[in-house]
């Protein structure tokens, strides 16, 4: 069952118009790289069961912080810093994501990590979508965040840094 339940899960996502890819080296039993179509740019996520007997997939995005953005953000006063850094976290925590800032022995993080759990027993389309979508709209909200703050970089950038 749990390869059935995998395999829609990919076409799931596939179904609502997402390019969907087998994510390479990794050791999960499960883990596939999901984002908009070719030629649209935009988040890149991915959904990852650890092992097969895993009660639930993991739907994350990881964000990188520019090099610029951490030269500005690190050149704040403290307290502005922390303030700016601690108003993403409350807002992750009413959104009900997970998140880890790397390194979290920093008080600036270079990477944001958010991730939500789904649980497979009862499963379905749509609470898969919304889980996909809450996850991506909080990356977004990042990355949108540090460029209000902090101004707009090369454009050439990947997707996914803020």
């Amino acid at each position: 069952m749990s390869d059935q339940l995998s395999q829609k899960v990919a076409q799931w996502l596939q179904e609502a118009g997402l390019a969907v890819s087998k994510t390479q080296n990794v050791q999960d039993y499960f883990n596939i790289t999901v984002s908009p179509p070719p030629p649209a740019q935009g988040p890149v996520l991915t959904v990852a069961r650890p092992k097969s007997e895993s009660s639930f997939f993991a739907v994350g995005m990881g964000i990188s912080i520019h090099p610029d953005h951490l030269r500005k953000l690190n050149a704040e006063p403290r307290n502005d810093r922390l303030s700016f850094l601690n108003s993403l976290k409350y807002t992750y925590l009413t959104m009900n994501v997970d998140f880890v800032f790397i390194p979290p022995q920093n008080e600036v993080p270079q990477h944001i990590q958010l991730v939500k759990l789904i649980f497979v027993d009862g499963l379905t389309q749509n609470e898969l979508f919304n889980t996909y979508t809450l996850v991506r709209n909080a990356g977004i909200l990042t990355i949108m965040k540090f460029v209000d703050r902090f101004g707009n970089v090369d454009q050439n950038q990947p997707s996914g840094i803020a």
